[in-house]
């Protein structure tokens, strides 16, 4: 879901040179450590942030610098204050105020590797979640703290392998018009936090639902928590909850399932570029997981099609959902389970994005696929041998699997199905084992003045910029080129992030540059 929110982390490096529309971060070892974070305002990209842990102040404490720049890289505002060990985890802009959400601590990250000393530091250690309110200018205006529920002896131990405390990470988002939204799950709580844009607390509802895994998000003035099922036979088990207002308990309750109650797999979530209210899309059917059982069920037609879903408000009432199944192409280029006639093969399901005009695209990776029957009978019959079938498998005698391209496919704003189009990207092939991950990563990206929707598909030789609208490839760039690794990330509207990491250096160059 992540490429649903933008965040970009670069840790251990310091700012060795700025210019407008340009930095050039360099890598150091040390006490140092310096991290990037992109600042975000209903979805869109506002400025970036660069986040300084620097030397020890006291036993406890540390110096921390904030260096705040727009959306061209140029500084605008800086702070430097004093506080116990911190964790940024997310960071948020409303109303020319910047909320940063952390996580804090007296003794993670302070407290010696031995057991004595984390019995010690269990008995009298605390964990927090603490927001900073900050104005352009750099001015801290407020803060706010509440004490978590933690294990602190575990979460020492976990501290060591990389694990933050919190069982649900912080997430945060801003309320248009009204300030920000924030909810973190810990031992025994699940509380959701809404601030005005002054920094003062205006309600903290408790969140009652079980699930796995948890998804903030806000449209307007309303809030919305997407739960998935932690179940791993569940793993479409989507539910939709919605806050309107100032309202305690959830005004929506949305079980993502269809009419014949089959689970509805997530590939779009996020708000619609020309409204600003929350959409969903996806296939209808389960998700899957590369797997070589699921490319059959693919390949034999499991997924029925594909849905989006409208919430103009969080209420049931409000909620415009349509179903649209792979035969009612409008061209009648797709068979009932799925196939492609024109680009001979299946689509594997991936991100899913809204353009300007109420159309939903969906793109995935192209897959073919290719049984043998015969064998198959024949490793049936061979099964209780184990041998023989173990050899038939082994040699790809039971069937083929390849990648190659990416599919584009357009849900219109009345439905209809059509295939777009496909990018060329380098083929992959394997035999009987599933691959392991697509051939490449895909996101998308929006030019408001415009109105053009691009495609950033990152294969591992090259990355390819596609206009949707004019159906063309309008860039090409090497991924590696002797010493320079290059990659591409989303930056303000009609531009992207060229980061450049030169090895020899070991240093990273970002670069803002239009499409």
């Amino acid at each position: 879901m992540k490429k649903h929110f933008l965040l970009f982390l670069y840790t251990l490096f310091i700012v060795f040179s700025a210019h407008a529309q340009s930095r050039v971060f360099k890598q150091v070892s040390g006490g140092i450590s310096t991290s990037l974070h992109s600042i975000l305002q209903d979805g869109s990209l506002v400025g970036y942030l660069t986040f300084t842990e620097l030397e020890k102040a006291s036993k406890d404490s540390f110096n921390y610098e904030i260096v705040i720049m727009d959306e061209n890289l140029n500084d605008i505002g800086k702070v430097k204050f004093r506080q116990q060990k911190l964790n940024l985890r997310d960071v948020s802009f409303e109303q020319d105020i910047l909320c940063l959400a952390y996580i804090k601590s007296d003794v993670l990250g302070t407290t010696p590797r031995h057991k004595i000393s984390y019995k010690k530091a269990a008995r009298k250690g605390y964990v927090s979640f603490f927001a900073q309110f900050i104005n352009l200018q750099g001015e801290i205006t407020k803060t706010f703290e509440k004490k978590a529920d933690v294990d602190i002896y575990v979460a020492l131990k976990e501290y060591e392998m990389g694990i933050r405390p919190f069982k649900q990470d912080i997430q945060l988002k801003n309320i248009t018009g009204v300030g920000f939204a924030a909810f973190y799950g810990d031992k025994t709580k699940k509380p959701l936090l809404t601030f005005n844009a002054a920094g003062e607390k205006i309600s903290e509802r408790q969140v009652k639902e079980i699930a796995g895994s948890y998804y903030l998000h806000t449209a307007g003035d309303d809030i919305y928590l997407l739960t998935q099922k932690a179940d791993m036979d569940s793993r479409s088990g989507y539910t939709l909850y919605g806050y309107s207002g100032t309202a305690n308990s959830p005004t929506l309750k949305l079980q993502l399932k269809d009419k014949k109650q089959r689970m509805l797999d997530i590939l779009g979530f996020g708000n619609d570029p020309a409204t600003g209210k929350l959409y969903i899309s996806g296939v209808v059917g389960k998700s899957w997981n590369s797997t070589t059982s699921d490319i059959y069920r693919i390949y034999n037609g499991e997924f029925q099609g594909i849905f989006k879903m409208d919430i103009n408000s969080a209420h049931k009432e409000d909620v415009k959902t349509v179903y649209s199944c792979w035969a009612d192409s409008a061209s009648k280029d797709i068979t009932a389970k799925g196939y492609i006639n024109s680009a001979q093969g299946h689509i594997v399901p991936r991100p899913s994005f809204r353009d300007f005009d109420g159309n939903t695209y969906f793109l995935g990776s192209h897959l073919t696929a290719k049984k043998n029957k015969g064998a198959i009978i024949a490793g049936m019959v061979l099964l209780p041998t184990l041998i023989p079938y173990y050899i038939l498998q082994g040699c790809g005698a039971f069937g083929s699997y390849s990648y190659d391209d990416v599919l584009l496919m357009q849900m219109d704003k009345n439905g209809k199905i059509n295939y777009i189009d496909s990018i060329g990207t380098e083929k992959y092939k394997q035999k009987n084992v599933a691959p392991s991950m697509d051939n490449c990563s895909f996101y998308s990206l929006t030019n408001q003045d415009t109105k053009t929707s691009f495609l950033i598909v990152k294969g591992e030789k090259d990355i390819i910029i596609y206009n949707v609208n004019e159906k063309k490839i309008v860039r090409k760039i090497t991924r590696k080129n002797n010493q320079m690794k290059t990659n591409i990330y989303p930056a303000k509207d009609g531009h992207i992030i060229v980061s450049e990491f030169d090895e020899k250096e070991k240093s990273t160059k970002l670069s803002i540059e239009a499409i």
